[in-house]
């Protein structure tokens, strides 16, 4: 009888070392996925659209840079800036 509970409390102590074993293994897979990592997004100054800071369409006037969803926004930016001198 003794050595039933033994082994049943040997077994459950496995399991448990087992199975946190794998939790820990899910996390750390989850946080290195770089597509969980949020994205920063800001706001197209010409229509509104909210574009990433990766885009490549992007313009620096004095000490801001803007962002833009399109070439067409961009442009327009460009064209504003110019008319109002």
């Amino acid at each position: 009888m003794i050595k039933f509970f033994t082994f049943i409390i040997l077994a459950y102590v496995t399991y448990k070392l087992f199975t946190r074993s794998n939790k820990n293994s899910e996390v750390e897979a989850k946080s290195s996925d770089p597509s969980n990592n949020p994205v920063e997004l800001v706001k197209d100054p010409t229509c509104g659209t909210f574009v990433e800071r990766t885009t490549n369409f992007k313009v620096k006037y004095y000490d801001n840079i803007y962002y833009f969803c399109s070439e067409d926004c961009r442009q327009k930016f460009i064209e504003k800036i110019k008319s109002e001198g």
